[in-house]
């Protein structure tokens, strides 16, 4: 293993608590099926693998039986994403000299392309408009003095600049052009990729007048942010919140104690996954037209395990979500091993997908 996949497992521990397992065909605490039955349909994904010492980027069909590495490099691969046109997979490479590049592979011609080499102390995470015309990723650096970048690029690697003085998060619009990017968690600007006018449009904390609130996803569609603010006893809400309307939307109220975490949307904005974590269990729910179904559950025990913080992907279809699991291993490193699930949105039996991988993003057009 490389000292950066050693640095990556250990970060993991600083901001996990001990939870329970989930195994198949064997699972201590959940209270799903034990079966481990293959999900149906013509579903392909993409998604980081631990192979021979080092990350590398897979693809394989939803059973799990066909796995080809597409990157094949002694370097660290990661963060993958497929084109919304599924012509494409682009993902970031860190080579030992502490060198990331970003890679673009061609699915059909089954050839990668190197499109960018930046020298950085952390993050390249590339992803693409919803158009899938252009790639935009950002730079950002340990240097606390450093507030580091964000850029877009051409798939052939044409065309590179930069359109932030900042490393944010960003969300677009369907135009592929227009976009908010987030500050802090809570700061909500508007741009755009032809460098239009830079406006800041609120802070969400204090037009919610509250400490704490968290911005998780967007609906461009709706023009709404899904955010995590807190109710006036404390507890952790799950929300809607208007762009345009400044209107407020409770969707869910915590349990006390209660945190949540992995919010996102579902393709078509009718579902919210969200992972709920409570002083003993863990459970992946799903909220629809306001309802919330908990479909899977892990429990507390030995060895411990929880929700991976890395991100989940719904299919293209929105009928299964693709997750990884964090489990405690001791040794000569303090680390986690990282099994691959997917699992039925309306809940059912877990699928293991693979034994060590996760970061998954599936082909939109299988």
């Amino acid at each position: 293993m490389t000292s950066k996949s050693r640095r990556r497992k250990q970060t993991r521990l600083l901001s996990i608590i001990a939870w329970g397992v989930l195994v198949v065909p064997f699972v201590s605490g959940c209270t799903n099926d034990v079966v481990n039955v293959i999900p149906s349909g013509d579903y392909i994904l993409c998604y980081e693998k631990e192979f021979n010492g080092n990350w590398e980027i897979f693809t394989n069909d939803i059973s799990g039986t066909s796995p080809v590495d597409i990157s094949n490099n002694p370097g660290d691969d990661e963060y993958p994403q497929w084109s919304p046109n599924g012509r494409y997979i682009v993902y970031s490479r860190r080579m030992s000299s502490g060198v990331v590049q970003i890679v673009v592979y061609n699915v059909k011609n089954q050839s990668s392309i190197l499109i960018t080499s930046d020298s950085v102390d952390a993050g390249l995470t590339p992803q693409w408009t919803p158009d899938g015309k252009i790639i935009y990723f950002a730079r950002s650096s340990y240097d606390l003095n450093d507030s580091g970048a964000t850029y877009v690029v051409d798939p052939d690697g044409g065309q590179k600049r930069k359109i932030l003085d900042c490393a944010a998060t960003i969300y677009f619009y369907k135009d592929g052009q227009t976009f908010l990017y987030i500050l802090n968690y809570t700061e909500v600007h508007e741009s755009s990729i032809d460098n239009g006018e830079d406006k800041f449009l609120f802070d969400i904390n204090k037009t919610l007048g509250q400490q704490g609130a968290i911005i998780r996803d967007f609906n461009p569609i709706a023009n709404e942010l899904l955010i995590s603010p807190n109710s006036a006893d404390g507890r952790r809400q799950i929300a809607t919140y208007g762009v345009a309307g400044r209107n407020l939307n409770i969707l869910l109220t915590g349990e006390e104690g209660c945190t949540f975490f992995q919010m996102r949307y579902s393709n078509d904005f009718s579902k919210i996954v969200v992972v709920e974590h409570d002083s003993s269990d863990e459970y992946l729910s799903i909220i629809k037209e306001g309802t919330k179904k908990r479909i899977m559950r892990i429990a507390k025990s030995s060895p411990p395990a929880n929700f991976s913080y890395e991100p989940m992907a719904f299919s293209p279809d929105d009928k299964y979500i693709a997750f990884s699991e964090q489990i405690w291993r001791t040794g000569q490193w303090i680390s986690f091993s990282t099994p691959l699930f997917v699992i039925g949105s309306d809940g059912g039996t877990p699928y293991k997908f693979e034994d060590e991988a996760h970061g998954p993003s599936w082909n939109p057009l299988p």
